[in-house]
């Protein structure tokens, strides 16, 4: 990968950036709606509740680039590669979030990582996200996003149709299928506010991106497949969760969402394409100790 030697992109990590919201205890009730559950505005916020805000695509259309992500170079480094990813996270739930509370989130660069895949040139960047509620810290996230090159050549056939369903895998203890379609796809991308092209304009992420159809935001599909293993889990209390996409998924298919025990506190996740593939590996964590109890 070059940048033209004007830019050392390792000049980024360990630059911090400090930003504070209250936490919304609608738009909690709205996600809770979008898993098909009822809304409470009072309850305390699903684990990766925090995702609803600090959105990085506040700002103003100006600043937005081609993709409708924010323009790197400010606080992000200027990666010289258009085409980016949620990779993956790694969360620690240490006290849930409740409506109302004061959030501050402290966000550190911690790598920029290029690499040579089988895709051309790649970069990491590694950032972790400090969220506390009221002065105590709530949930630390670790997120990678990968960035990659524009293909020459589209990655599957433009307007191609929703793969075929496929069987429930076995070897699984529970099993939940989903079909998030491009509703689910545009209620997401309003709820988080985020303005990634590749979700909503069906154009642009086929004539442009070249996918074969609108993408399944990887995040949503976490949240689908954390909220799975709550509603089979209902008396377990999550304390880690950590995912990796592997593959993506696209708007009208099919998805197995499974899981079973991998240990006494911990189980192992899947959310599983049509092809039988895995498009996203996780792991839970759990604990019986944590206190549900708003402060006082």
């Amino acid at each position: 990968m070059s940048n033209g030697g004007a830019v050392n992109l390792q000049d980024w990590v360990g630059r911090t950036s400090t930003v504070t919201e209250v936490a919304d205890g609608q738009r909690a009730a709205r996600l809770s709606s979008l898993l098909g559950h009822g809304g409470d505005a009072q309850a305390p916020l699903f684990p990766l509740g925090h995702w609803l805000h600090f959105s990085e695509d506040d700002v103003p259309m100006s600043e937005l680039g081609a993709d409708g992500h924010v323009k790197l170079g400010g606080f992000m480094p200027p990666v010289p590669l258009p085409r980016r990813m949620w990779a993956g996270s790694s969360l620690e739930f240490h006290a849930p979030i409740w409506p109302g509370q004061t959030l501050e989130r402290t966000t550190t660069i911690e790598s920029i990582t290029e690499k040579t895949g089988s895709t051309g040139p790649l970069c990491f960047v590694n950032l972790r996200h400090e969220v506390s509620a009221d002065g105590a810290l709530a949930t630390t996230d670790r997120h990678t996003i990968v960035y990659r090159e524009a293909t020459s050549a589209p990655e599957g056939a433009a307007a191609a149709p929703p793969r075929p369903d496929s069987s429930i895998p076995s070897n699984w203890d529970w099993a939940t299928s989903v079909r998030p379609d491009e509703v689910m796809l545009f209620r997401y991308s309003a709820l988080t506010f985020n303005s990634h092209r590749i979700h909503y304009d069906y154009p642009y992420v086929t004539e442009v991106e070249g996918y074969p159809g609108l993408v399944t935001h990887g995040p949503l599909t976490a949240t689908l497949l954390l909220d799975a293993f709550m509603t089979n889990h209902p008396e377990e209390m999550v304390t880690g969760f950590d995912f990796r996409a592997k593959s993506p998924l696209f708007a009208g298919e099919q998805i197995h969402l499974v899981g079973k025990p991998a240990g006494a506190g911990k189980y192992e996740l899947q959310a599983v394409a049509p092809n039988g593939e895995t498009a996203i590996a996780a792991s839970v964590t759990t604990s019986t100790a944590q206190s549900t109890t708003r402060p006082s």
